[in-house]
């Protein structure tokens, strides 16, 4: 068995919004070699210095005098080092960071490869995906290149190097799946049929390498995976006082014929155990007066000169010149004492000083210096702490496990508030580490900015276009005036309706349902005729803030009744509608309702609730960060895989699949005005209204 190489390249030249060029040589002595190179599409032909650099690295292999593949490599740096300045364009600073540019060779089971800007390169083993090659390195002119990754594979691994679309729609743990299962050109045909209803504005670039395995398979469908989940004295002391009592020594014996004297003897009562207690407590009850007295004294001059400073001018002028001759004397003082010296003295005395001052000076900027090597010491560990807590990040991303991520990575944000940068490197190296976590954590929220959504139709023609739906492949579109129909990029007016406000549609029936200041209306697609119905057939049924229709049923959400009603098909009509919520569900900031088989709502504070027969369901879903805003609007259909949100607030479309995870946020500064969404019903797409533009918003597989 040997390397076998697949190159992935899905390009469209006139709508790329990159500049991608892909080249894979014929096996030689000395290997075979694969490049990669990305541009940004600038004013001028960027497509131009690609084809120059892919023809040069391309000479330079099939001219190299080299006995192996790493020397040849090495020729075709040092070639590229001298090429690339003299390619890059004059007027466009910093060119070398919007270059992304990996030159690799293989010969039998070993891999050379270098690179520099935003490529990846990841080694895919079993259970294991390692990232082999360091993106946006700090680029120098003088020497673009500097270092050769090499190393070996053995069978069954397989390395890919691609550009960052193809992690962008596909996981990691996916392409590891499909590169160690089949063979590199099986692989690639399946990653082409994921990636075939991507828009295509969007480039993929990639090589796949792989050590064949007798067990390599060949075009068979690409294996689904299911993610996975993960689980958060007083002492006392007793003191003991023993009171030692003095023993009464015996008193002497009186030798007979001696006249004895009675005598009061005071020092005598010291040694009666009560009188001592008495003593001991007048003593503590005496010192403790003294130290009270001693307080009140100092509080009484302490407001007492307080009072006087602040309100007698004699006063302060009295304390002023009584602190200014003490200064004065002491200072008088001093000067006398240093006169009387002799000169020796005097000069010891100065240079004493001039060396006391120098040594201050020095212990001052040694603090300073040691005060900057901590703060350097801590920035250090900060990092190194986050760059641990990024790992644990990637460990997470590979096992699906977001929640971990997210914690992991609100933890690296509340690290970066607290260091701050002390030079220009570390300014560099935290802007860096702050884009990668912000970046993660778009990535782990599911959060993917579209700088430019794709725009199917302008609506500018439209008077205040409101709501859309999709039926039978073609779109329908209410403004304040009519009702149009969109195919085949045409609009036509199918009925006028005045000050028209909602629009929603009759699933399985070729119907629409209207309303303006006349009223509900049920609109016949087929015969074009308009019948009206009313909603007094339920007098409980006071506002009508959205409907849809199930089962030729119709709920409506009520906010002001806080309630759901359900109205039974009848005639082409509805029939007599009953409340449908059994349980007390305040629903007075419900915006939208959608309707599956379970009923689904959504209120202003970013609240989803889950109903099944009129009963409260257990939902849950993730909450998106940050929070869903008012006046969402949410949506499904029967059979459908996800439940779709517009979010107005945010600019943001947030998909979640029906067990409440979170599959894809979407969010663009072009979304500045979300009025209605409508979904295609193989789930590949959604269309958005947002002001006079309809977008598509490709769905990620």
């Amino acid at each position: 068995m040997s390397l076998r190489t697949q190159k992935l390249f899905i390009h469209n030249h006139l709508n790329s919004r990159q500049v991608s060029g892909l080249f894979l040589s014929e096996p030689t002595e000395n290997g075979q070699l694969f490049l990669s190179v990305e541009l940004p599409k600038e004013k001028f032909d960027q497509q131009i210095i690609a084809n120059q650099i892919i023809r040069a690295v391309s000479e330079y292999f099939y001219q190299s005098q080299a006995d192996n593949a790493e020397s040849a490599l090495e020729e075709i740096l040092q070639k590229l080092n001298q090429l690339l300045p003299d390619l890059a364009p004059a007027k466009v600073k910093n060119w070398f960071y919007g270059l992304d540019l990996i030159v690799g060779i293989t010969q039998k089971n070993e891999i050379y490869l270098a690179g520099i800007g935003g490529g990846n390169a990841y080694l895919f083993q079993q259970g294991k995906i390692s990232q082999i090659l360091d993106k946006n390195p700090k680029i120098n002119p003088a020497k673009i290149f500097s270092d050769i990754i090499s190393g070996q594979l053995e069978e069954g691994d397989a390395l890919v190097v691609s550009s960052d679309a193809l992690f962008d729609y596909i996981a990691k743990e996916k392409i590891r799946v499909i590169a160690q299962k089949y063979s590199p050109d099986g692989a690639v045909k399946q990653i082409e049929t994921l990636l075939s209803t991507v828009p295509d504005f969007v480039s993929f670039n990639g090589i796949f390498v792989k050590y064949a395995s007798a067990h390599d398979l060949e075009f068979n469908p690409p294996i689904k995976e299911s993610p996975q989940a993960a689980v958060e004295a007083r002492e006392t002391q007793v003191l003991e006082d023993e009171i030692k009592e003095d023993i009464k020594p015996s008193p002497k014996a009186i030798k007979p014929g001696v006249k004895t004297k009675l005598v009061f003897d005071k020092s005598a009562l010291q040694n009666v155990p009560t009188i001592r207690k008495i003593t001991w407590v007048f003593t503590r009850a005496k010192d403790f007066l003294r130290r009270i007295a001693l307080i009140l004294k100092t509080i009484y001059f302490f407001f007492k000169k307080t009072y006087l400073f602040i309100f007698s001018k004699k006063f302060r002028r009295e304390k002023e010149q009584e602190l200014l001759n003490q200064s004065y004397q002491k200072l008088e003082s001093k000067v006398k004492q240093f006169n009387s010296l002799r000169t020796k003295k005097k000069i010891a005395i100065l240079g004493l000083s001039l060396v006391l001052l120098i040594f201050l000076q020095s212990l001052v900027f040694l603090t300073e210096k040691k005060s900057e090597q901590n703060k350097e010491s801590s920035y250090r560990d900060t990092i190194n702490q986050i760059n641990i807590t990024l790992n644990e990040v990637e460990a997470s991303l590979i096992y699906n496990d977001d929640k971990k991520a997210e914690s992991l990575l609100l933890e690296v944000t509340d690290l970066l508030g607290k260091i701050q940068a002390k030079s220009d490197p570390q300014a560099e190296e935290l802007a860096l580490v702050k884009e990668q976590t912000a970046r993660l954590l778009n990535k782990v929220r599911r959060i993917n900015y579209v700088p430019e959504p794709l725009e199917i139709f302008d609506l500018s023609t439209l008077q205040n276009p409101k709501e859309i739906v999709q039926k039978n492949g073609q779109f329908y579109i209410l403004d304040q005036a009519n009702l149009y129909a969109l195919q085949d990029k045409a609009l036509s007016v199918l009925t006028p309706l005045a000050n028209g406000d909602s629009l929603a549609d009759w699933p399985n029936e070729d119907r629409l349902i209207l309303h303006n200041t006349d009223g509900y209306q049920v609109f016949n697609l087929k015969d074009k005729q308009k019948e009206n119905f009313s909603f007094s057939q339920n007098t409980q049924n006071i506002s009508i803030q959205d409907l849809a229709i199930y089962g030729n049923n119709m709920y409506v959400l009520d906010k002001q009744a806080k309630q759901i009603f359900k109205y039974p098909e009848s005639n082409n009509t509805f029939a007599n509608g009953q409340a449908w919520l059994k349980v007390n569900l305040d629903l007075a900031s419900a915006s939208s309702l959608a309707v599956d088989g379970d009923l689904y709502t959504v209120l202003d504070n970013g609240q989803i609730n889950k109903l099944n027969k009129g009963n409260i369901q257990k939902f849950d879903y993730h909450q998106p960060y940050p929070q869903i805003g008012a006046k969402a609007i949410i949506k499904t259909f029967a059979g459908a895989k996800y439940l779709y949100l517009i979010d107005p607030a945010n600019q943001r479309v947030v998909i979640f699949d029906k067990a409440g995870d979170i599959k894809d946020q979407y969010t663009s500064l072009k979304f500045d005005n979300l009025l209605d969404l409508a979904i295609d019903p193989a789930e590949k797409a959604i269309y958005l209204l947002n002001s006079n533009h309809l977008y598509l918003l490709a769905i990620n597989e």
